[in-house]
Formats: structure tokens, C-alpha cells, sequence
């Protein structure tokens, strides 16, 4: 099968002008090009653009159910306490919603995601699904004493997902809901990989590894927590807890929000496999504030997108992740948005296959419609082709 259009994004750089590609029945890539030979060849002609399938990062399948029941624009601490008092739900409803988002993001043209999982809850969606998964068995355990039962009940987690057929690697949810000797238990571990965490999601995050004070010391409080090993650091969190993860592994840093020059400087010199995640609509939903984009853009960091959960966010959709990014940063082009959602995720969850149009790869084909002259996406719809 031939494929022409009349930009190629092929995620390695610019588009190609009325790109083609050939693939087999299978929709693995044979060659891409301007000028490909289509004797004894269909050629489908789509008006607009085409790209890779998106990679999304960064979801909680799992919290699907709880999709317009927080509150929108009160702040990460009430978000937290809203998903906690929210989050049980009658099975049937859970599944229901578990299978209604998977097939939302497959339509969206997603072709993988990086899932966040607390339970065995979104399994056997997964098992089933047509988009490949890698789940992140998610680690809360602020308390030092309990380091080890959570460690252990999160290895019983990731043992169900493996032996199910599905990848799974354990992770911290953040750097104020885990100890320090759970941070030292997931950096002995050798084969665990790749590993993501919330990163400065909230101001309180880096106040309270800069003075030991402020709003989450209070939340901790009031969730009845040990908090003699709090001290103020002087410094912010990124700083403070990366050199307590593993450096030879892949770690995404999600959300950002709250990330800075010095940050982003530390974090280089701590770290040589990072990948920065951008949510930036749940951002909004949560924070009402975004990422410095520009400034990640400068510092050439190598950022995915992610949708985080429906109880965040309206929707689970890279394209319309894309669109709240360019509308906010007219100047970052769509090449650049569809590597970072497209190949820069494929690289960091390790599906080789997936990310960008390169012969011997079966990334998936989206069609994206109504493209601009000005390769402007407000108005732009996906339709998958492969």
C-alpha cells in the first residue's frame, strides 16, 4: 500500500512535502519519500498531514471513573483529597470506564501508553487492548518504617502484570509520598526499568524540601504521618531526591510545572536519561498553570506528552495535548510537537517500533485533518489509517 500526502511528519525533523509512504498488509514500513515508484501500486491520497501513532506517557487508566467529579482549579493538595475521597466505586463501573478511555485513545490515534497503576484494576483492559501498554506499578510509603511492605506489595503488583502478559516496572509516585528507604529499595533494584515520577507538580512540593514547611507538610499531617524525618534542604526537590533514583535508567519527569533554570541544570548533571512529560491540560485543570515550554525548548530537553487521568482532564487526547501547547506557544512548530509525541515517547518506553515513520517500523498511521497553511492544529481532527 502507497500513502501520499502533503506533509509527511515523520518525527525525525522537518515534514516532507507530498511525502509518500509504502507499507505492507501489515502496516509494517517498507520506504518513505517524496518520489517513491507507485507502478502496480494503490495510491490513497490524504488531504492534509500524516504522522506516526501518538505515545502518551503519562495516564491513570484506573481513575477513569472518577472523569468531571473533581473540582477543576483548586490546586493539586484538594485534587489529591477530591481522587482520595472519590476514588471507590462499584467494580462494574470501574471496568466500564476502564474500556470506554482505552478505545477513546485508541480512536485518538494513541498507539501506546506509559500507565500508572496503584492496583490490578485496569489488567485485563490492557491484556486485551489494542494499544500496547507499559505499566508503572505505582509506590506510595512516606512513612520510613514501611519502606519494605510497600515495597513488597507493589513486587506482588508487577508479578500479576508480568505473568498477564503485560510490562511493568516499579516507581515512586512522588518525591513527597515516598521515604527514603523506599527510594533506596527501587535504586538497588537492577532490572527495573524504565521509571517515572510526579515532578514539582505544586510550589508546596519545593517549599517543603526547601524549609521542611507549608501546605504538604500540612496535608501529611493530616493524613496522620510521621513527619520527626522532615527537614528543610535548602534546595528544591528535583535536587534533593534525583540522586536517589537510578542514573543508568530512563526516568521521566512528569508534569514540571514548578521546574526551573537551576533545576533543569541540576537535573542535567544528576541525570543523562531524562525525559521531561508534558500534561499540560491537566495542568490547567489542577494548577490553572503550565510548564515554562520555552524554556525546556532552549534547554533542548527531551520532552514527551502525557494526558494524565480523566480525573484531570476533559479528555485522553495527544492531539488536543499538542493544541493547548501551540496555542499557549505559537512559535513551537508541529515538528517539534509530534517528536516529542511520538518518538521521544516510543524512545523512552522502549517500543522500538513505534514513534516515527522509518522503514522496518510499524508505528501506526494517523491522518491529520483540516491542517492550516501556517501548520497552525487548532482546528486539526485525527483519524487513524493504520
Amino acid at each position: 500500500m502507497v500513502f501520499k500526502t502533503d506533509l509527511l511528519y515523520t518525527a525525525l525533523g522537518k515534514p516532507i512535502k507530498n511525502g509518500m509512504i509504502r507499507t505492507d498488509q501489515e502496516g509494517k514500513i517498507l520506504e518513505v519519500g517524496a518520489n517513491l515508484s507507485v507502478e502496480n501500486s494503490e495510491v490513497n491520497y490524504l488531504e492534509g498531514a500524516l504522522c506516526p501513532g501518538f505515545i502518551n506517557t503519562h495516564c491513570h487508566l484506573e481513575l477513569s471513573h472518577l472523569k468531571n467529579k473533581i473540582e477543576s482549579g483548586k490546586g493539586l493538595i484538594s485534587f489529591i483529597k477530591g481522587v482520595q475521597s472519590q476514588r471507590k466505586a462499584e467494580e462494574e463501573e470501574i471496568q466500564e470506564a476502564i474500556l470506554k478511555a482505552d478505545e477513546e485513545m485508541w480512536k485518538a490515534g494513541i498507539v501506546a501508553v506509559g500507565d500508572i497503576s496503584n492496583g490490578t484494576t485496569s489488567f485485563l483492559q490492557k491484556q486485551k487492548s489494542n494499544i500496547e501498554y507499559h505499566t508503572f506499578v505505582e509506590l506510595f510509603g512516606f512513612d520510613p518504617a514501611k519502606a519494605t511492605e510497600v515495597w513488597t506489595r507493589g513486587q506482588k503488583v508487577q508479578a500479576t502484570a508480568i505473568a498477564m502478559g503485560l510490562s511493568a516496572s516499579l516507581v515512586p509516585h512522588s518525591p513527597y509520598s515516598v521515604s527514603k528507604p523506599l527510594f533506596q529499595l527501587l535504586k538497588a533494584e537492577k532490572d527495573n526499568a524504565p521509571i517515572c515520577i510526579h515532578n514539582q507538580e505544586n510550589e508546596a512540593e519545593n517549599e517543603l524540601y526547601q524549609n521542611g514547611t507549608g501546605a504538604f507538610r500540612k496535608m501529611l499531617e493530616s493524613f496522620g504521618l510521621p513527619l520527626e524525618h522532615i527537614k528543610g534542604m535548602q534546595q528544591n526537590s528535583l535536587p534533593a531526591y534525583l540522586p536517589l533514583l537510578p542514573d543508568s535508567k530512563p526516568l521521566l519527569l512528569v508534569h514540571n510545572t514548578f521546574s526551573n533554570q537551576a533545576d533543569i541544570t541540576s537535573a542535567k548533571n544528576l541525570h543523562k536519561q531524562l525525559y521531561w512529560c508534558l500534561c499540560p491540560r491537566a495542568n490547567q485543570y489542577i494548577e490553572n498553570r503550565l510548564a515554562n515550554v520555552p524554556l525546556f525548548m532552549q534547554e533542548n530537553l527531551k520532552c514527551t506528552l502525557g494526558t494524565d487521568s480523566l480525573a484531570s482532564n476533559y479528555g485522553l487526547s495527544i492531539l488536543e495535548e499538542m493544541k493547548c501547547i501551540q496555542a499557549h506557544f505559537p512559535e513551537i512548530e508541529l515538528e517539534q510537537l509530534i517528536e516529542w509525541g511520538c518518538k521521544n515517547g516510543a524512545d523512552f518506553l522502549g517500543k522500538n517500533q513505534l514513534g516515527s515513520f522509518e522503514a522496518g517500523k510499524k508505528p501506526g498511521i494517523n491522518w491529520l485533518k483540516n491542517i492550516q497553511a501556517d501548520r497552525r492544529i487548532g482546528d486539526v481532527e485525527v483519524e487513524k489509517v493504520l
